[in-house]
């Protein structure tokens, strides 16, 4: 019999989860160990009516008062079929398991009764190689190269890997913090992404290191140094700095947004031809094709967004495609990292070849804040957004925006679908404001 959203959702919210993972995975084979809390991570997502993932991190406190903290994240599915086709797929990783929850290498289980799978970090059965690449010592071998690499003749004591994010089934950033005796380590960035996506980053990166804009600094991004495909590991320079928070009136923001334009100018200039290509049908196709999940959770954002993506395509169908060019294909504002003198760039791995308006329709898009206090929230939006175009177009002049609008408002309807797949605060409202916004800009001209 297959399990209901509300059965899923009762278990799986965070108080209940603490009871849950004391009660059926730490205290029956480690009885001293006390779950004293458990909240949510980044990762929670929802492929209504199918499966259900969750992220959370558990407060341990181990014998003698000791606390430890650990990461773990559920996947449940709705449908029995779907559930049992997956614990076919992921048998190996079941029956590997030695019985400790708190092992080093991970643990993972399957509670038939609710359709629900269980896994402790760093066990992921899209990842095998994750236990092996998340164990600094395990990584020494190949890290020392790089380190030689970046420092010469460096002497590097222990190798610590510390996780920096992690989207289960998805991808994991890793920092290897390599002791040189200085009061800041050696630090070497490690991703791990699904279906080989890093050989593709890899080529990516190292094509743009090779760029003369980055030669002359005006393009900063990681070195490259190495794709590793047996443990799905591509590892990277560390590019130093924070990432930019989202007060669109702030100098640092906006001096963001003019690094950001002449950044994308740069890499559409480029000639890089590796990735797919992605056309705007690919982009339309997906969010229709999303936007069924939520049919019948959301009926009044869902006919909304389903007649704004008929506009669209009715747009872009009128409007001859642009020439395909190098492409980031999720050019955000937090792609970059500030260190008080340069804007780093840090993520390629969905680069492809696209329509030029594509990169600068999805950056504009995120530029609007979707819940406005007041006038100046959006006034200041505007006034980022013209930075950024104006940045762009002196590195790459001869753009005529004609598709712009169409990805733009491409981008609005899928912040609008996000919000409707997260249900945060307000979410229907949020969205509804997101859907009127898509429309204006659908209808404004480039230039106006």
């Amino acid at each position: 019999m297959s399990v209901t959203y509300s059965q899923i959702k009762e278990v799986t919210e965070p108080g209940a989860m603490a009871a849950f993972l004391a009660t059926h995975v730490i205290q029956p084979v480690l009885p001293a160990v006390q779950v004293k809390k458990v909240k949510t991570k980044e990762g929670r997502r929802f492929e209504a009516p199918r499966v259900l993932w969750n992220v959370y991190e558990a407060q341990l406190e181990l014998p003698g008062g000791i606390e430890s903290r650990a990461l773990f994240w559920t996947k449940a599915f709705f449908r029995d079929d779907d559930c049992e086709a997956y614990r076919q797929r992921i048998e190996p990783t079941l029956s590997s398991q030695n019985g400790n929850p708190l092992d080093p290498r991970g643990h993972a289980r399957f509670f038939p009764d609710l359709n629900l799978f269980l896994f402790l970090f760093p066990t992921d059965p899209v990842f095998p190689a994750l236990p092996t690449v998340y164990d600094g010592g395990s990584m020494r071998p190949i890290l020392e190269p790089t380190w030689q690499h970046l420092r010469p003749g460096a002497s590097v004591g222990s190798a610590t890997a510390v996780r920096v994010k992690y989207l289960p089934e998805i991808s994991c950033i890793i920092r290897y913090e390599g002791d040189v005796g200085e009061d800041r380590p050696l630090n070497v960035f490690g991703k791990v992404q699904h279906s080989r996506r890093g050989k593709l980053t890899y080529d990516v990166m190292k094509a743009l290191w090779d760029l003369p804009a980055r030669a002359s600094g005006e393009l900063v991004l990681s070195e490259p140094l190495g794709y590793y495909p047996k443990l799905d590991l591509l590892l990277q320079s560390e590019v130093r700095g924070e990432e930019i928070e989202g007060d669109r009136g702030s100098d640092i923001f906006l001096a963001q947004c003019e690094a950001a334009g002449r950044t994308i100018g740069h890499i559409h200039s480029s000639g890089i031809t590796a990735g797919n290509p992605h056309t705007v049908d690919v982009e339309i196709d997906r969010l229709l094709n999303r936007l069924e999940e939520f049919k019948m959770s959301s009926p009044t954002v869902y006919l909304a967004l389903r007649d704004l993506l008929k506009q669209i395509r009715a747009r872009a169908d009128r409007v001859p495609p642009e020439a395909p060019v190098a492409s980031h294909g999720d050019y955000k504002y937090n792609q970059f990292l500030y260190d008080g003198n340069h804007f780093g760039l840090i993520d390629v791995e969905y680069f492809v070849q696209a329509e030029p308006s594509f990169d600068l329709g999805k950056y504009c898009g995120h530029l609007a804040p979707s819940v406005p206090k007041d006038w100046s929230d959006t006034a200041v939006a505007a006034e980022a957004r013209r930075i950024f175009l104006e940045a762009y177009m002196a590195v790459c002049p001869d753009y005529l925006g004609a598709r712009f609008p169409v990805y733009e408002a491409l981008s609005l309807a899928t912040r609008a679908l996000v919000v409707t797949w997260s249900q945060s605060r307000n979410w229907e409202y949020t969205a509804q404001t997101l859907i009127a916004l898509a429309y204006e800009r659908l209808k404004t001209r480039w230039g106006e």
